[in-house]
């Protein structure tokens, strides 16, 4: 397909349309071949932007999808992760990290798919650059073959950038406990302000992937006669792997937490320390002072004031 049509299929909201041929390769095909597609040609994947009104009037006229899923799909709101199955046909609503320039990855983007036996459509809101890898894997031959794969590998390559993002969290907090437990001194003052920054991403993403991780642990159990058990196992690993990458997200907040605790005792330690001085110091000039102002004074009857001839 050439970059003319490419950009012409983006126009209609259509970001890429591969067709599966079930050995691990796929055909890339126009907006209008994809409006042609039937079942008996082979799996189709339709990845489109929820935000062009093409999109929408796609989904609205020509999709063929149950319309109670089809509002949920298309709503502005709708973007919880969940998973809710339709029979033989599954909507799937997922949370994946921001890694686009200039945005913050706790700034999650919503991906939501439709699945039946021979059809999967993802919509997004915002541009989501690890799903064109999945294009280079068909290219090289070792792509999904099925739906189920193709779902799994969706799940899977999600998780993969959120697991990136939590460690690289996990780096930060790491490099400053070590800097804390090795008594350095914060000569830039950016301890707290690293921990407080890794807290707040942590708590942001935990908001959205908790849910999802109710939404993946469901889904191996949606009895869809296109989900082999094989499917389902790899679906139940990514549900485990969810419930791993919660789990360290818990534990990495707590992390930070203690963490800024012992921060904040070491500058009220330090606070008492130089307020004990600051008593210490004042015990003794404050005497002293006094003293020194008194015999400054120019006034009789000052003890020891008059000379011993006067």
């Amino acid at each position: 397909m050439s970059e003319n049509e490419k950009k012409a299929d983006e126009k209609n909201g259509l970001l890429f349309a591969l067709l599966l041929d079930g050995q691990g390769g796929a055909k890339r095909l126009s907006f209008e071949e994809a409006q042609n597609w039937t079942p008996d040609q082979g799996v189709l994947w339709l990845h489109m932007d929820l935000q062009s009104a093409d999109t929408k009037e796609f989904m609205e006229t020509k999709s063929g999808i149950n319309p109670l899923a089809l509002e949920s799909l298309t709503e502005e709101e709708e973007d919880r992760p969940r998973c809710v199955s339709f029979g033989d046909k599954l909507m799937l609503f997922l949370r994946a990290i921001n890694l686009n320039p200039g945005e913050e990855p706790d700034d999650m983007i919503s991906l939501r798919i439709w699945c039946e036996d021979n059809r999967m459509i993802s919509l997004r809101e915002t541009p989501m650059n690890f799903l064109t890898a999945m294009e280079r894997e068909f290219a090289a031959g070792g792509g999904p073959k099925n739906v189920g794969e193709l779902l799994d590998e969706v799940c899977y390559f999600t998780l993969d950038k959120i697991v990136d993002v939590v460690s690289g969290v996990e780096v930060v907090i790491d490099d400053v406990e070590d800097k804390i437990v090795e008594e350095e001194e914060d000569k830039e003052g950016d301890f707290m302000p690293r921990l407080s920054e890794a807290r707040r991403n942590l708590t942001e993403m935990r908001r959205y992937l908790y849910p999802q991780r109710d939404a993946m642990d469901a889904l191996p159990r949606q009895m869809m006669p296109w989900l082999s058990a094989e499917n389902r196992y790899q679906l139940r690993e990514n549900a485990n792997r969810m419930m791993r990458i919660i789990e360290d997200m818990d534990s990495l907040r707590e992390r930070a937490m203690i963490n800024m605790d012992e921060l904040s005792n070491r500058v009220r330690e330090q606070t008492q320390e130089n307020m004990y001085m600051l008593s210490v110091l004042a015990a003794i000039f404050v005497p002293l002072t006094f003293i020194t102002g008194l015999f400054g004074m120019n006034v009789g009857g000052i003890p020891l004031a008059e000379s011993e001839n006067g």
